[in-house]
């Protein structure tokens, strides 16, 4: 795969999937903390199951960007 995208695209990419886990746990922690202050204040019309649910996918996603950069860095080291 690096040799169809070259070093330093294949680069590019790690560095942006790294950057794209970080930002999608960071929604995710959001939304767990939107939860839990909508809790705390008694809003009538928080819907938490659908906020936790987007939380936990976010986080997925966070997961599968982290495992697709360092596949692509194990990729560039071989």
């Amino acid at each position: 795969m690096v040799e169809l995208m070259g070093p330093f695209s294949t680069a590019i990419t790690i560095g942006c999937l790294n950057a794209m886990q970080w930002l999608l746990w960071f929604v995710g922690a959001l939304l767990v903390a939107l939860v839990v202050t909508q809790a705390v204040r008694g809003d009538e019309t928080a819907d938490p199951v659908k906020l936790l649910v987007l939380a936990v996918v976010a986080a997925g996603g966070g997961w599968i960007c982290g495992w697709a950069s360092r596949r692509f860095a194990a990729l560039m080291n071989d």
